[in-house]
């Protein structure tokens, strides 16, 4: 993940990408500019699960986004989605092959990854 800061207009439209649609994974280019995944299957980089309610304030949901930048510079992608009443944010890493993918998230014990392609969810 990039040292550069995402700029408001680009944190604002994933807050409402989350918050109106369900959810987002984005990849994370180097010059600090976001570009929408659309191939290949979305994993969280890590085991730990981090969860904000989802009527998480503007300013709250930017700060833990901008956190997990830093804490995870080596995943290039961050991800949000909506299960029940909170709202999951996850480093990510991109994972071409779905078997891969699958075998990842369970050791990560995710809830679940998303085939990007499909626009579907893989719940494990």
């Amino acid at each position: 993940m990039s040292d550069s800061t995402l700029v408001t207009s680009d944190l604002i439209n994933l807050y409402d990408a989350a918050l109106l649609c369900g959810g987002f994974t984005v990849r994370l280019n180097a010059d600090g500019t976001i570009t929408p995944a659309a191939t290949g299957f979305a994993v969280s980089a890590t085991d730990e699960r981090r969860s904000v309610p989802v009527d998480v304030p503007f300013a709250d949901f930017a700060s833990v986004v901008e956190r997990l930048r830093t804490l995870y510079p080596t995943a290039n992608a961050v991800g949000g989605w909506v299960d029940g009443q909170w709202l999951y944010l996850d480093p990510v890493e991109i994972i071409d092959d779905r078997s891969k993918a699958e075998s990842l998230g369970r050791l990560r014990n995710q809830i679940a990854i998303y085939d990007l392609s499909a626009s579907e969810e893989i719940r494990l």
